[in-house]
């Protein structure tokens, strides 16, 4: 198989370029001959064209379009005529590629891959923050920090301390990898810049209230804290309310597992998959060009790529609105570029 990749723009000027290099450097990898061009060559066995917008209707072996930001009806009226010759449109998502359906373009002429990110962006910690002083009668209830460190994931949070006798506490933190910043004496200016870079703010103590649960508010700042006191008279004041330890378990395993699932639905979504998913659509094509039986690949729990030619989960559009809206984006896109040239002159 030899793939033309053509960019209609510098692959090194922006986004559309970057998608054209890392599918080719891909393609290379899975030993698959790719180049990418500015225009079509016949002799390749496909032509994918990132984007559509400035694919030219001229028909070269198996053309394939990059489908994105259809958005006004100028663009639905050019991807149809576009698709009379193209073999197939390759949707972003789901959503947009069952619009399109639904405002009369063939489902044999469209499928979808998600975009890919580079995986090199990690999550950020979630900085928990606690501000007061252990009491010789533990009142703090200090000991639920020690044992929240046996429990929780250190990739995902971390703490900052300030105030006397939390010692044992940061050791057993760090001895379970977590990062601690601590600072044991009471320092007023760096209160006041520990206070906004937390994520949450935690007191665990039942004493009718902390003062640095007032700060933390006044920043912004979430809060983990006990119902309790004046911090019951600060109306929406407590993020997470809890009362015993179990509740303390549940709050932090709910957050940690919100992370978990939002680093999780993209997970996947790398170049080397979406790369191989353009491949599996195009052996397709070819196997349809030259009539050859084509075997479905085993699934890999993706929707996305050959599985979207032959499963479809339809979502409901009403065409009329649809088009509606296509035309008003249209009627305002054209007021804008009239707008702007009148200003020109």
């Amino acid at each position: 198989m030899k793939i033309n990749i053509i960019c209609y723009e510098d692959v090194n000027a922006w986004i559309l370029g970057k998608f054209a290099k890392k599918m080719h450097e891909n393609l290379t990898r899975l030993g698959i001959e790719s180049k990418i061009s500015k225009c079509s060559d016949p002799l390749c066995d496909i032509n994918h064209h990132i984007i559509y917008i400035n694919f030219n209707g001229e028909p070269s072996s198996i053309d394939t379009l990059m489908v994105t930001h259809i958005d006004d009806s100028s663009k639905l009226n050019l991807i149809k005529r576009q698709l009379d010759v193209a073999q197939m449109g390759i949707c972003m998502s789901h959503e947009t590629m069952v619009k399109l359906v639904s405002l009369g373009i063939s489902k044999d002429k469209l499928s979808y891959i998600n975009p890919a990110h580079d995986g090199v962006i990690k999550p950020r910690k979630i900085v928990i923050g606690i501000t007061c002083m252990v009491q010789d009668d533990g009142r703090k209830r200090e000991v639920f920090l020690d044992n929240l460190a046996e429990l929780l994931d250190p990739n995902v949070f971390m703490f900052r301390i300030m105030g006397r006798n939390w010692d044992k506490q940061v050791a057993t933190l760090i001895s379970n990898n977590f990062v601690v910043e601590y600072e044991s004496d009471f320092d007023y200016d760096k209160y006041v810049k520990l206070i906004p870079s937390l994520d949450y703010y935690l007191y665990m103590g039942q004493d009718e209230g902390q003062m640095g649960f007032v700060d933390a508010l006044s920043a912004g700042v979430k809060t983990i804290t006990t119902p309790q006191g004046y911090h019951l008279d600060a109306i929406n004041g407590i993020t997470h309310p809890f009362s015993t330890y179990n509740e303390l378990v549940d709050i932090f395993i709910s957050i940690q597992n919100e992370r978990y699932s939002l680093v999780k639905s993209v997970e996947s979504w790398n170049w080397m998959d979406y790369t191989r998913k353009h491949v599996e659509l195009w052996e397709y094509l070819l196997s349809k060009k030259n009539s050859i039986s084509y075997n479905l690949p085993q699934t890999s729990g993706y929707e996305d790529g050959i599985f979207s030619v032959f499963r479809h989960t339809p979502i409901v559009f009403s065409e009329r609105k649809e088009l509606l809206k296509l035309r008003k984006e249209y009627v305002r896109h054209l007021y804008y570029k009239i707008k702007n040239r009148l200003f020109k002159l």
